[in-house]
């Protein structure tokens, strides 16, 4: 009994007898195995890449396996001995090519973006559906003068074992990383492809149609199973060898780019180390130099710590960036340290000093400047800026340069307003401490004369957290280490 089924013939009626040359089913093996290698090598990389070179290598372990079965299963079929000789229509021939090819790529690509049990199992199915496909077009790709069909239970056989097969493959693709592991799956996967390939060539059914017979009633003459089965075996041999040296030359570009790239993280974590241990270096210099310049005026050392959070809190008000605010925080406390150079006289007089002494007084400005200036560190370099332009005026007239508007650097001009509002709230010897709205008064009328005004403004929007910030260090005014940690705390 027989029947069509999907252009396939099944029937339970026997046929002609065959039989496989040994070395031909042997060398099929090596190539099922060696193509199982190669794919898993590559399957490697591409779980290892992304982007472009992800799906560079995803399709060449498709043409790997893919390939590799197909060339598998064509030298199994020239393996095949039988009392009839068989030609290959090359279309066919080469469409079961492209068949195997292209369900092995779907698969790859579906386990790519997900790789669930689930997932492996459908993508598993498709591929073997698809290596089905390609084994039976390529069958039906023989010319003889004989009909073909099909044990219809071993045919079953042969696609539920493709179906395993190739979800075992896809499987093996996304965990096995190792050479070891590696060279077993591909044995295991060969044993499983050609595996499904003679269960299919043992449901072969090969029936003499005397109608197809040539004219003179002999069978006619077949291609020569020996020299086609060593031209396939060598291409595909070579082909893969080509692949596994790609593979092996991206590995050791990829591993030679990684420690290149570690040996950049750790040279970058070391000059972040020294930046660091700079920056700290650079702020244990202006401490120090702050404790020298409260040698000489200890009663303003409260002042410049309040001078310099609020400086600090305007230059983030006015949209300064937060490592800019940070440097003028630590830069600030130095902005009168060219007072050092005063004399004692000069200095630590208890009363208004006369004009001459005025004359004095402000070449501190220019003595912080030179005393601080061109050491190439840049929290010093920002100190010796704000200590020669924090007396200078918006309109002109201030010293040690008469710098107009925006030429006095935006440092300057903060801290100028910093400095004028804590030293008026103080207490000097020379005068008392002037009321909170006398001084925001004060302010408002020398926008635009003394300070910038726009910074004024954004000032006096939020002269509440200015004065909360110089309340909190007037109470901690007799207790130095309060004030210490205060200031590190910020």
């Amino acid at each position: 009994m027989s029947i069509q089924l999907a252009g396939l013939c099944f029937t339970t009626a026997s046929g002609l007898p065959f039989s496989h040359d040994h070395w031909l089913v042997a060398l099929s093996y090596a190539v099922a195995a060696f193509a199982s290698y190669s794919a898993l090598d590559m399957a490697e990389r591409m779980h290892r890449t992304d982007g472009a070179a992800r799906m560079m290598w995803q399709g060449c372990a498709a043409a790997a396996l893919g390939g590799g079965i197909w060339a598998m299963h064509f030298i199994g079929m020239l393996a095949l001995t039988i009392d009839t000789p068989i030609a290959y229509d090359p279309v066919k021939t080469l469409l079961s090519l492209v068949t195997s090819v292209a369900f092995v790529a779907v698969g790859f690509r579906i386990i790519q973006r997900r790789r669930s049990p689930a997932t492996i199992a459908a993508a598993g199915v498709i591929v073997g559906l698809g290596v089905a496909t390609m084994h039976y077009l390529g069958m039906a790709a023989m010319v003889l003068p004989a009909r073909i069909a099909y044990e219809p239970a071993l045919w079953s056989l042969s696609v539920a074992i493709a179906a395993a097969a190739a979800a075992a493959g896809l499987w093996l693709a996304t965990r096995i990383h190792r050479l070891l592991e590696r060279t077993l799956a591909a044995l295991v996967m060969a044993v499983a492809v050609c595996g499904m390939h003679y269960t299919g060539m043992a449901a072969l059914v090969v029936q003499v149609d005397p109608t197809l017979m040539a004219a003179d009633g002999s069978l006619g003459d077949g291609v020569s199973s020996g020299p086609l089965a060593a031209v396939v075996a060598v291409a595909a041999f070579g082909l893969l060898l080509l692949a596994l040296v790609s593979a092996m030359a991206d590995r050791k570009v990829s591993a030679a780019s990684a420690r290149e790239a570690a040996a950049l993280r750790i040279a970058n974590l070391e000059l972040e180390a020294a930046r660091l241990q700079l920056e700290a270096n650079q702020r244990e210099i202006i401490r120090r130099l702050c404790s020298a310049g409260e040698f000489r005026d200890n009663e303003t050392g409260q002042h410049v710590a309040r001078m310099a959070q609020i400086s600090h809190q305007l230059a983030l008000a006015a949209g300064c960036t937060a490592n800019y605010a940070a440097q003028l925080l630590e830069a600030a406390p130095l902005h009168d340290i060219g007072k050092i150079g005063v004399p004692d006289q000069v200095l630590l007089k208890a009363g208004r000093l006369e004009p001459e002494e005025w004359v004095i007084m402000r070449r501190h400005a220019s003595i912080g400047q030179r005393l601080l200036a061109g050491s190439g560190l840049p929290l010093l370099d920002l100190a010796a800026e704000i200590a020669g332009t924090h007396h200078e005026k918006w309109d002109g007239t201030g010293y040690p340069a008469g710098l107009r508007g925006t030429e006095i650097p935006l440092s300057g001009r903060i801290v100028a307003i910093a400095d004028v509002f804590d030293a008026l709230l103080s207490a000097r010897p020379y005068k008392e401490p002037w009321p909170l709205e006398k001084v925001v008064t004060f302010m408002r009328e020398q926008a635009g004369l003394h300070f910038d005004p726009e910074l004024v403004t954004v000032f006096l929007d939020r002269l509440d957290l200015m004065v909360a910030i110089r309340g909190r260090f007037v109470d901690e005014e007799h207790n130095p280490q309060l004030l210490a940690e205060a200031s590190a705390a910020e």
